[in-house]
């Protein structure tokens, strides 16, 4: 009755933990564990090992309580469980061993708590989820592990030949299911990414040579002015009128020559981008914040070959970094853009940084779903943005709100 009531309580305690809630025990979890304990405790005394299938309905109504989602609480559950009992059978070997007739509970307690921490360390350290993104996948998964969990219940009353029989064919089903369900789950992935990255090809290679047109125009109306120029300088010298040649000059050339310099963009530093998937967003982003009137920089003093992570994920960061720093400028006179990428040993840093006119929330609130300073159903972008680089180990965000500038270093850890 006791060691029912130790195991129990673990259970309850395993499941908090995965579901990252463990810190939080309410008087109704605590209630319920309790309670669960002693009514699983009195179950085995009546039907001995067949009391492990309504401690599963206990702990499985205990998880959905918290997640609100049968297949998640059923496949989270049975983690729990299978650990559970993988415990016990590693504590019965270690009492047999070390021949302690009464050690164990002492040593299932001991194993359990070792397994606490080492969980609790790997959840806080990690983004390892417990649970799959994919409803379907967590249902095939609970399945193959309720497969195995009867089996293990069922097979404690069958004979040894028998026993092995229904073994293998468990063992055998199981190791199907879980090839069948890798395999589904990588093509899934792989065809999402492949779509994914299709559609952002495409659209960068119409901005690319929508860029290229407007500036094949733009050229074509620099020759035009400049023959202008130079036939009414013409007209200037064959009167020998210097005067009104410097007044022309200061009224019509000067203005001119001066704006051609401010919109300079620093083509040479953007062709040390060997990086495909990276010139190609820095080009279309950069153009067309010139094209909107603001004042553009970029700087990269060495080649950039290459990056150590996902390509994808990379352009679809800078892309929100950069349409965010350019809504944020486009319009206003003195709108200033600055973006940089500095190469080391140990990373790659995209630093962009944009000039502020309006006054923001704090950086958290930005980063909520949802919310945007232009309106509704607009404020996905930061979001999103910490979602790419959660989901990627090597990089790093650094956001900051200065007195008049928005900063953002986007950092890719070497490996």
């Amino acid at each position: 009755m006791k060691i029912i009531f130790v195991q129990t309580l673990f259970l309850f305690l395993f499941v908090k933990m995965l579901l990252r809630d463990w810190r939080v025990l309410s008087i109704w979890d605590i209630s319920y564990a309790v309670v669960s304990s002693l009514v699983s405790g009195w179950i085995f005394s009546v039907i001995g090992q067949y009391a492990a299938l309504p401690l599963l309905g206990l702990v499985v109504l205990f998880t959905w309580w918290h997640t609100h989602s049968f297949s998640e609480s059923l496949f989270v559950s049975l983690q729990v469980i299978i650990w559970s009992i993988v415990v016990d059978h590693i504590s019965s070997l270690l009492t047999y061993m070390l021949k302690l007739d009464d050690g164990y509970l002492l040593i299932f307690m001991g194993l359990q708590l070792v397994g606490l921490i080492t969980l609790n360390l790997i959840l806080m350290n990690t983004h390892i989820q417990t649970t799959f993104n994919r409803p379907r996948l967590n249902r095939v998964t609970a399945l193959l592990l309720l497969a195995i969990y009867l089996y293990i219940i069922v097979s404690e009353g069958l004979d040894s030949e028998l026993r092995m029989v229904v073994s293998n064919l468990v063992v055998l089903l199981v190791v199907m299911g879980l090839a069948i369900a890798i395999y589904d789950e990588y093509r899934v992935t792989i065809r999402a990414k492949y779509q994914v990255q299709q559609r952002l090809q495409i659209k960068n290679d119409t901005r690319y040579m929508h860029e290229i047109e407007t500036h094949y125009n733009e050229l074509r109306r620099f020759r035009h002015d400049y023959q202008n120029i130079m036939l009414s300088i013409n007209e200037y010298l064959k009167t020998d009128d210097l005067a009104g040649l410097q007044q022309y000059y200061q009224q019509n050339i000067a203005p001119v020559t001066k704006r051609v310099s401010d919109e300079q963009y620093n083509l040479e530093d953007l062709s040390r981008v060997q990086v495909k998937s990276v010139k190609s967003i820095l080009f279309s982003k950069l153009s067309y914040a010139q094209s909107q009137g603001v004042k553009v920089q970029f700087d990269l003093k060495q080649v950039l070959n290459g990056v150590t992570t996902n390509e994808l994920d990379l352009a679809i960061a800078l892309g929100i970094i950069l349409d965010n720093a350019i809504e944020a400028t486009a319009g206003h006179y003195h709108g200033e853009l600055m973006s940089a990428i500095f190469v080391t040993a140990h990373s790659t840093v995209f630093l962009v940084q944009n000039n502020v006119f309006d006054s923001l929330p704090p950086l958290w609130q930005l980063k909520e779903a949802g919310y945007s300073t232009k309106g509704q159903e607009r404020g996905l972008g930061l979001s999103q943005l910490s979602a790419i680089v959660n989901r990627n180990e090597n990089m790093i965000l650094e956001t900051r709100l200065l007195a008049s500038a928005f900063v953002q270093r986007l950092t890719v850890k070497r490996e």
